[in-house]
């Protein structure tokens, strides 16, 4: 319980009056004050769940004015700047708060926090009971006698209920026997806390609860807990030589983190021989992660076949430690690892391969980029600084020779067949209701990646593919993947920034013209939080994949799921905001090698200017490391460092040279589902006199469902007494039942036949 409990409040705090940004504060209100038992609970979850009460800061409650200082961030708890406080009121009901003027001075410091904020209530917009949670599908849905016995026990067995394990609870109907049943029938569950801390079990339990203890564990287990204390029962867990002690280590199993002080208890229970199940003992799991880590970092000088053998053989030895239970409680990073690894040596044991570049994009789009998409997946395992530098020496062992091979041939054929300028693929443009998204830095494979995500939403994904423009930096090949690359040229010598001009006028590009460009062609502009005019065109940019590369290095691969999941919104978002296409463009792609890329000197007296992977040549100086032809003019030409080189020392992040990696580019068309009409509409007015509200569209549509909610998507949020169906002229009448719903805010939703938002606009019940 107390699992979705936490869920709900997190989701709360995402959202505020249906629309999508973080509320100052999360309000729970409590009239009984039910809850306090499972609040207790939850604050070793919640850092930032605070109670209003007796100032106390080690129990993290206090005085109303005391929460609305940490609220406002004067007094730091150390929580994290996007954490949104959770504010529990026992005794308080939203009524006292909505209700200003009657509203305990006490209190008063926090009334306007509801408005700054969001209330945790139902969708009723009543306080959540225990009852309600029960039984609501939007709670836990599960089958709750409504008779007073049953709320008796309910309440009584609340700190049992909260970690008992939901699937125990469903399927049947819950009376007072069954939450009676809790406080003494789960044994198993009280033998494992008294284990996990038998000082602290025996003060909480009445007299009469530890004598049916001791009885049952003579009984059940063969043990006297006062006799032969918890050590006794820890041999015996760990040895698991009866089927009752199998059946309670398969108990701690499910869920061991409930239990984080038994390892050390089973260390000191631990048997001189071991007999059978060195997994049932912490010791034997942390000594097999020591010679892990011993053997892999002695793969750091191997070369790429004896590394990727080495790991196989690894993976054989410690991969059913990924089993156990320790992984559970994050006690087996190397062997979780490993698997990654082992993915990582199969993968690299096939070199990239082709006769021209063309063959050579097929091959990396039919799998070869799965070689970087694991390297990525590696790099973001380990837990300590030991641990990953085991796993970037291996991951540079198994990685290196592969990328330096596939980086050679392209360079290879690249000479023969020049990437070119501008003039060999068409321009990027967008039609009418199509929406540019630039994501800087999405290299192919993070574009498979990104499609997938989308597919699990149910959009529709079409992936391309394309060449960058060289040198693969972002002052070339930004604008060369937008709408405006016709208007741009190159000079005839280089820039050392690499940047074009404006045709006509000559002046260098920058983000300013580049932006009145863009408007100048009929593109709207839009900012991260803007959805604009869907019957238009636009040009938006989201992500920061290059600019945390530079940064973090090696660290962006703990990012990069974080990265696409905002690309993945912010698409949502456009779509939902009417625009029928959304194509996804990026400017160049990237190495990253741990260890760093190899160093290649390049005297500074032969260049303008010079990158970690390319350079402008000083005038008519001669370079002995390849060249690349300008995006912008192709008889303009950079210097690259060979191979997987760099001119820069220490580098493991970096692009601007010529490989796959960096050179092709995914680009991807994305639309809503294959159930969503194209149907284009607009909200005219939204009117309202007191409770019933008229909505009209701009253009007469017949037949479209028109809604009222405090979430645009989610259907289970509705405010009205029934959703109505436009008519000829293209309006609906809604009422919405609850009077306490006055003055708050919502969401008007107008919906195809299929269910799918055509279109929202935001407003406030009642209001004239």
């Amino acid at each position: 319980m107390m699992a979705a409990v936490k869920a709900s409040l997190l989701a709360a705090t995402r959202h505020h009056a249906g629309v999508e940004e973080k509320p100052a504060a999360l309000l729970w209100t409590d009239t009984d004050g039910q809850w306090q038992a499972l609040v207790k609970k939850l604050q070793e979850q919640l850092p930032q769940l605070i109670v209003y009460g007796v100032y106390d800061v080690a129990k993290r409650t206090g005085p109303a004015v005391w929460l609305k200082c940490i609220v406002a961030r004067t007094i730091d708890l150390g929580l994290a700047k996007d954490v949104v406080p959770i504010v529990y009121l026992p005794k308080v009901s939203r009524q006292d708060l909505r209700a200003a003027a009657e509203c305990p001075s006490q209190l008063q410091p926090l009334v306007e926090l509801q408005y700054r904020g969001v209330v945790w209530t139902q969708r009723n917009c009543k306080d959540w009971t225990l009852d309600a949670f029960l039984i609501s599908d939007d709670g836990m849905g599960l089958d709750v006698s409504r008779d007073e016995a049953t709320r008796i026990s309910l309440r009584q067995a609340l700190p049992v209920l909260a970690e008992t394990p939901v699937p125990q609870l469903e399927g049947k109907r819950l009376e007072a026997e069954d939450f009676d049943k809790l406080m003494v029938g789960d044994h198993p569950r009280d033998l494992l806390e008294w284990m996990n801390d038998p000082k602290e079990a025996r003060a909480a339990w009445a007299d009469g609860k530890w004598h049916a203890f001791r009885s049952r564990c003579k009984k059940d287990y063969g043990f006297d807990p006062d006799a032969d204390g918890a050590l006794g029962a820890a041999e015996k867990l760990g040895l698991r030589k009866e089927p009752p002690w199998q059946q309670l280590w398969d108990r701690f199993a499910e869920a061991p983190l409930l239990y984080k002080s038994l390892p050390g208890l089973l260390t000191y229970a631990q048997p001189t021989e071991l007999l059978f199940n060195p997994e049932s003992w912490p010791d034997e799991n942390d000594k097999a992660e020591a010679r892990l880590r011993a053997a892999l970092l002695e793969l750091a000088p191997a070369d790429g076949a004896t590394a990727r053998a080495r790991v196989l053989e690894l993976e054989h030895e410690h991969g059913r430690r990924r089993n156990w239970v320790w992984a559970k409680m994050e006690r087996s990073p190397l062997a979780e690892a490993l698997e990654h690894l082992a993915g990582l040596a199969h993968k690299t044991a096939k070199t990239l391969n082709g006769a021209s570049l063309e063959e050579l994009a097929k091959n990396y789009e039919a799998g070869g980029y799965e070689v970087d998409l694991t390297l990525l997946r590696t790099l973001a395992d380990g837990k300590s600084n030991q641990d990953r530098a085991a796993i970037q020496a291996v991951a540079r062992a198994l990685y290196l020779p592969w990328l330096r091979a596939a980086a050679e041939l392209f360079q290879e054929l690249a000479v023969k067949t020049p990437l070119g300028g501008g003039t060999q693929q068409p321009m990027i443009e967008a039609k009418a209701g199509e929406c540019l998204l630039f994501a800087d830095g999405l290299r192919y494979d993070l574009g498979q990646e990104l499609r997938s995500l989308c597919d699990e939403r149910g959009l529709r994904v079409t992936l391309g593919r394309r060449w960058a423009g060289t040198p693969t930096v972002t002052a070339t090949a930004k604008p060369a993947v937008s709408p405006v690359a016709g208007l741009l040229q190159g000079g005839v010598t280089l820039p050392d920034n690499f940047t074009p001009a404006i045709k006509g006028s000559g002046q260098e590009l920058n983000t300013a013209r580049f932006r009145k460009l863009l408007e100048e062609a009929g593109y709207q502009y839009l900012s991260t939080d803007e959805t604009g005019d869907s019957n238009g065109k636009a040009w938006t940019e989201c992500a920061q994949i290059d600019r945390r590369g530079h940064e973090l290095e090696l660290g962006l691969a703990n990012l990069i799921a974080e990265e696409l999941d905002g690309i993945v919104e912010r698409i949502t978002e456009l779509l939902d905001a009417g625009w029928r296409v959304v194509r996804v463009v990026t400017d160049h792609g990237w190495l990253l090698v741990p260890g760093g890329l190899p160093k290649t000197d390049l005297p500074g007296y032969l260049v303008e200017s010079r990158w970690a992977r390319c350079a402008a040549i000083r005038g008519q100086s001669k370079v002995s490391v390849p060249k690349v032809g300008w995006f912008w003019n192709a008889s303009a030409e950079a210097a690259v460092a060979p191979d997987i080189t760099a001119f820069v020392a220490g580098t493991s992040y970096a692009h601007g040279g010529l490989s796959i990696q960096e050179c092709l580019i995914p680009m991807l068309v994305i639309q809503p589902s294959k159930d969503a009409a194209p149907v284009t509409v607009r909200i005219k007015s939204v009117e309202w006199q007191r409770l019933r509200c008229r909505v009209t569209l701009e253009s007469p549509t017949a037949g479209l469902a028109v809604d009222i909610r405090t979430k645009a998507n989610a259907p289970d949020t509705t405010l009205a007494a029934i959703q109505k169906s436009t008519d000829a002229q293209g309006q609906a009448s809604l009422i919405i039942p609850d009077d306490e719903q006055a003055g708050a805010s919502a969401v008007v939703v107008v919906l195809d036949a299929a269910g799918n938002v055509l279109t929202k606009q935001a407003t406030t019940i009642g209001e004239s």
